[in-house]
């Protein structure tokens, strides 16, 4: 029998350990990220989804071009008119507030050249309406909304910028894009060692604790932290008078 094979034999299994242990775990993450921001869009097309596409901390911009890409490959699912946003200071975070701080998520990490990230990115989505908004959170965000960049409808919220503050004044100016369906991608859900007063998770609790009407319901969770929700009711929410 094939059981009794592998109880005598251990090549394959050791060589399958080999090969896994040496898979990077930012690959791996990578990898999951992808396969769920697919997910998002399909979820949507399926439901003719009306709205942009804001991702909240582009990095190299390697998920934006893909989001693109992804997006055109569903056309035939409906193909509804879809907007990319992207804001990135691309210098790291600037200031990090003491509640923030992280053995991890520093600054030199997180700075790139943004005039090649920029130009890559505008090379790469060509077929697609795009904005890259430059500047940190503080700058781009406080006290503004979505409407304020002409987004009246979020189709997909991708949140990837790792701390609390700078997580919190995404969600604060997306919250008057939200409608039922929107789904939410947020990375890094379970940092700070699972504390769910910190990190992307604190962001979302103190955010929604305002909206108790705003309800969200897990879809999945993907690669090493991260997590997907869909808002699945507004009701009594009143978002855009609290806003």
């Amino acid at each position: 029998m094939l059981i009794d094979f592998f109880k005598e034999n251990f090549f394959f299994q050791n060589l399958a350990a080999s090969l896994i242990s040496r898979i990077p775990c930012m690959v791996e993450h990578n990898l999951g990220k992808y396969h769920v921001l697919k997910k998002a869009f399909y979820l949507t097309a399926l439901e003719q989804l009306e709205g942009d596409y804001l991702e909240f901390g582009v990095f190299t911009g390697s998920s934006f071009i893909f989001s693109t890409k992804v997006h055109r490959s569903l056309s035939y699912l409906g193909g509804q008119k879809t907007r990319f946003f992207g804001f990135d200071s691309f210098s790291g975070f600037g200031d990090i507030h003491e509640h923030d701080k992280h053995p991890f998520y520093l600054n030199n990490i997180f700075k790139v050249n943004k005039d090649k990230v920029i130009r890559n990115i505008k090379n790469k989505t060509q077929k697609s309406e795009t904005r890259i908004v430059e500047g940190y959170f503080n700058e781009t965000l406080r006290g503004k909304k979505a409407s304020d960049y002409g987004i009246e409808k979020a189709r997909i919220i991708f949140i990837d910028c790792d701390l609390k503050e700078p997580a919190r004044e995404a969600l604060a100016f997306s919250l008057p894009a939200l409608q039922q369906g929107t789904v939410i991608v947020l990375d890094d859900y379970f940092s700070y060692k699972g504390d769910s007063t910190l990190g992307v998770c604190g962001a979302l609790t103190e955010v929604l604790q305002g909206f108790p009407g705003i309800k969200l319901r897990e879809v999945c969770p993907y690669g090493y932290g991260g997590i997907v929700f869909i808002v699945s009711s507004l009701e009594g929410s009143n978002i855009n008078e609290k806003s």
